[in-house]
């Protein structure tokens, strides 16, 4: 075994041991809690006090300061028609979308370990190469720094979003539909292993970010950085512009050399994004009971896929207006365009399904127009998410019409 294989190994058993099998801590006192029996009663338990009880361990002195939980489990029910020429096409099926579980370790000086890994279920929980029969790979690994200076903001090692786009920087477990946008998801990489900085002068917050886009799928303790493929850089750029709208700005590159190389290079998984260039503008309002986000997208030089030749450009809008009917119920809409690219979620749900031979498709000029209901039973802890989605376009090579019904019911729990 090689030493850089060796080093992996142990960081790869020391991750896990960190999240699935927390052992004995000496410093502090485990389960510590406090009971005030003079303090008046505030209320009564409610299901909603469940997810205030992640915590582990906690410790005002020490090296270890706390140590909790961290996982959320979104299901959901599509029921899909897809009209493709006079091919007529769909499905009606349960998702396992997202299986998660993981955990966060706050050390002195404001550094923390978080982790979250992607759970094998056998039925479509985990993503990726499945490692065992519970462990699928690392969905997030990565040590933040909060020095609570004024310039510099945090520091982040390791495997983590490149956040581009409004829609993409929202996490999963706070995303206003239940899937989003075609012209997001075609444009946006995964979850690559990188530094980013944050900052704040001038009156805005500023994000810097370099990233190594390939993942060797060989390690059975998981999906560790691969320096054989290639890598990239990133810049977001925040700025209130009124008392109620943010104006965000968007830019990452990947090296594809044009769009004529991968730049998973030798790796076995490639985290990137299909285009060379991505840039986004964007803005995130709230009036009162109302909110507006919004995204203009474009990217350029794209690998080739099926007859998306290497080197083709797209561009998109994102319009989501929502209202907050009560403190629990809100009502969605959104308007998304993609000029060219591939159909994604929730078209790709029933890829490689019998009833579906043709899975994803190539397209252009595509419409998509949503509306939903979201109940929050606890905030974004525990809710209920209803859409319907209608997408509309043409067949890229063929000029056939492509168009799909879908209707989603989904559950969204996390902790």
């Amino acid at each position: 075994m090689t030493t850089n294989n060796y080093i992996q190994k142990l960081l790869a058993s020391a991750g896990v041991a960190a999240v699935f099998a927390v052992g004995t801590i000496v410093a502090g006192e485990y389960g510590k809690a406090v009971i005030d029996d003079k303090a008046p009663i505030e209320s009564a338990w409610t299901l909603c006090d469940l997810f205030d009880n992640n915590t582990l361990y906690e410790s005002d002195t020490g090296a270890i300061r706390e140590i909790s939980l961290n996982g959320r489990y979104h299901g959901q029910y599509i029921s899909q028609s897809k009209d493709l020429g006079t091919q007529d096409i769909g499905y009606n099926n349960w998702q396992h979308r997202r299986f998660r579980l993981g955990m966060n370790v706050e050390f002195s000086n404001n550094v923390t370990l978080k982790t979250s890994a992607d759970i094998s279920d056998g039925s479509g929980g985990g993503t990726g190469l499945t490692r065992g029969p519970f462990f699928n790979g690392w969905d997030e690994f990565y040590i933040d720094w909060e020095p609570k200076g004024e310039v510099l903001q945090y520091v982040e090692i390791g495997k983590q979003k490149e956040a581009i786009t409004r829609e993409y920087s929202t996490s999963s477990r706070q995303i206003l539909t239940v899937e989003r946008s075609t012209i997001v998801n075609e444009t946006t990489d995964m979850k690559p292993w990188g530094v980013t900085a944050g900052f704040k002068f001038f009156g805005m917050k500023h994000e810097f970010g370099g990233w190594i886009h390939g993942l060797d799928d060989n390690e059975p303790l998981g999906n560790w950085a691969d320096f054989d493929s290639r890598g990239g850089f990133s810049y977001r750029g925040e700025v209130a512009i009124t008392d109620s709208t943010d104006l965000h700005l968007d830019y990452a590159f990947t090296n594809n050399s044009g769009g004529l190389a991968s730049p998973q290079g030798s790796a076995g998984e490639v985290e990137s994004s299909a285009y060379e260039h991505v840039l986004a503008i964007g803005t995130e309002s709230e009036f009162g009971r109302l909110g507006l986000i919004t995204d203009l997208i474009f990217g350029a030089n794209r690998e080739a896929s099926g007859v998306i030749p290497a080197g083709n450009d797209t561009w998109g809008l994102v319009v989501l207006p929502y209202y907050n009917i009560t403190d629990k119920l809100q009502f969605v809409t959104k308007y998304a365009y993609m000029a060219e690219g591939r159909e994604q979620r929730t078209q790709r749900f029933g890829e490689g399904l019998p009833n579906l031979q043709n899975g994803r498709s190539r397209v252009e000029n595509y419409h998509t127009f949503y509306a939903g209901l979201n109940y929050y039973i606890c905030e974004h802890n525990l809710k209920l998410m209803a859409g319907y989605e209608y997408a509309t376009g043409d067949e890229m090579g063929t000029g056939t019409d492509v168009s799909s019904d879908t209707w989603m019911l989904a559950i969204r729990t996390y902790f």
